[in-house]
């Protein structure tokens, strides 16, 4: 497990060096279940995104997932952020969000779901405005073993970008798990170029 977790961190860096040309990103998430029952979650949640090695975004809130059926999850959440615009200045902005997931297979370890989204966002750099984001992820349950999504968003404008993810899930116990991925950001030629980025993710559960 161990020599397999070290080859995907090397692959990670080479491949990271192929793209010395491009913006390098990393999202770094951290999330912690408060309350989990058969139907019911609500966890905290937080965020650190950085540019070229420098700090740029950081959010944290809360989520909440209801599970009328075992096949829909309803969920809800709040965030608090604070960003770094192009004219290097901080804003602070407020996102409410809603939507559902569907988990349309589930076997053995592996399952897929698709999560749609609608989200409110309350800036202090522009007028507030809606966007809606849709998600296919596959994941698996062994203790080491690999994920894969891809996440496509909206405006009232249109299409704004679509980012794909592909990595390595480590259930280190029944209570705590890691991820650690690559992304590859496709943004519409209005938001800038593509943006690579490494991305971790740390989920704990009481």
């Amino acid at each position: 497990m161990h020599t397999a977790l070290l080859r995907f961190i090397a692959f990670l860096h080479l491949y990271a060096g192929t793209l010395a040309a491009q913006e390098m990103w990393s999202w770094h998430s951290f999330d912690f279940a408060l309350l989990k029952t058969r139907s019911v979650e609500w966890a905290l949640h937080t965020r650190l995104r950085t540019r070229e090695g420098d700090f740029q975004q950081g959010r944290s809130g809360t989520i909440l997932r209801f599970t009328p059926r075992s096949r829909t999850t309803v969920i809800g959440g709040y965030y608090y952020g604070r960003e770094e615009d192009t004219r290097e200045e901080w804003q602070n902005s407020h996102r409410v969000f809603a939507g559902a997931e569907l988990h349309i297979y589930r076997r053995g370890a592996v399952s897929v779901a698709s999560r749609g989204l609608v989200e409110r966002f309350v800036t202090t750099a522009r007028p507030s405005f809606n966007r809606f984001r849709y998600r296919t992820r596959l994941s698996t349950n062994y203790r080491f073993g690999p994920y894969t999504s891809g996440e496509w968003f909206w405006d009232a404008k249109g299409y704004l970008a679509a980012r794909y993810q592909g990595g390595l899930r480590w259930r280190a116990s029944k209570w705590a798990s890691v991820e650690l991925g690559y992304m590859y950001d496709a943004r519409s030629p209005q938001l800038g170029p593509p943006r690579h980025g490494i991305v971790t993710q740390i989920l704990l559960e009481r």
